[in-house]
């Protein structure tokens, strides 16, 4: 994927990518001097904000386009593609029920075409800031979606063009919280998970999480993780991943702490959670980084040979005595 937020456009060649797109920046920009949408709208303004399409090969291409809210991926950083993202349940306005435009766009070869993103800002002002982007891929041709069964790899490339519109000039702070702390798996893998949600409508730009798991009553620390340069998007979560490593989980009762920093604010998390012997027992079989424990084969062993070497012994002995007994006589 090439992100084009915060970045300028970047021209590939066909090798590469079949397109390339460059937004059209209008006089209600805030700065300028960046290559995304930073508009300064006002309540139930309606604008059409236009990108350029660019098609470099000998080739048409057909381009799908999606306007998509900003969330937060597991791995800290802002997306905006979400369909794998569930909406956050404190966003008032999303990205995508303000902003229209066409699904897709065929450009032909080596042209060029501009398209239109319809934006009606509700009519209630509005603190803070609305964060979404412009999200462009190539149309994947039905034939070649058929040969993708066949094993073969398809690329599929990205632009995305970052779209932040602002109202007033109340400055909103970003807050933290902390939602529900479980067990979980990640690519069958164990994780502590904490759901970290930024419930205001301001951006964080560089989160530092310091995370730990205890006993529940104990203060040793039994798990833990640290992650900084992470990214939250206005109103949004995302679960912060401890791994188990190659242990399984065990049933009992836990408790997770965690002190978040970004730039001059700091957040305290506690919060105490339980996993049950059923889930724990479930999580640990699907697990592919468990280490196996084998001791109960080696006691079955051990225990098939003492097994043997009595009934050997014993053969021995009923043998050895009829021997003495074939001597007597």
């Amino acid at each position: 994927m090439v992100i084009c937020f915060l970045q300028p456009l970047v021209r590939v060649s066909a090798s590469e990518m079949k397109f390339s797109v460059q937004a059209v920046i209008p006089e209600n920009q805030i700065d300028k001097s960046q290559s995304y949408f930073d508009l300064k709208m006002s309540p139930g303004q309606i604008q059409d904000i236009q990108v350029n399409l660019y098609n470099d090969t000998d080739k048409d291409v057909t381009i799908e386009i999606t306007p998509h809210a900003a969330t937060t991926n597991q791995n800290g950083v802002v997306e905006y593609n979400t369909q794998n993202n569930k909406k956050d349940d404190t966003l008032k306005i999303a990205f995508q029920d303000i902003a229209k435009t066409e699904e897709e766009v065929t450009v032909g070869a080596k042209s060029k075409k501009q398209i239109l993103v319809h934006i009606v800002m509700p009519k209630d002002s509005y603190d803070g800031v609305v964060l979404g982007g412009l999200y462009f891929t190539e149309k994947i041709k039905e034939d070649n979606t058929n040969n993708s069964n066949n094993g073969q790899v398809i690329n599929r490339y990205a632009y995305v063009i970052g779209v932040k519109l602002t109202e007033t000039e109340t400055k909103i702070s970003p807050e933290l919280k902390l939602n529900e702390v479980k067990a979980s798996q990640i690519n069958y893998r164990n994780f502590f998970t904490a759901n970290i949600q930024n419930y205001k409508p301001a951006i964080i730009k560089d989160l530092s999480i310091d995370g730990k798991i205890f006993k529940k009553g104990e203060s040793k620390v039994l798990y833990s993780d640290k992650r900084q340069g992470l990214k939250m998007a206005p109103n949004s979560n995302f679960d912060y991943a401890i791994s188990l490593g190659d242990k399984p989980f065990k049933p009992g009762k836990y408790t997770f702490k965690g002190i978040a920093k970004s730039e001059r604010k700091q957040w305290n998390f506690e919060k105490d959670f339980e996993i049950k012997g059923k889930a724990a027992k479930s999580f640990n079989k699907k697990s592919v980084s468990i280490k196996k424990d084998h001791t109960w084969i080696y006691f079955l062993l051990g225990g098939l040979l003492l097994i043997s070497l009595l009934i050997i012994i014993l053969i021995l002995l009923k043998k050895l005595n009829s021997l003495k007994n074939n001597v007597k006589e």
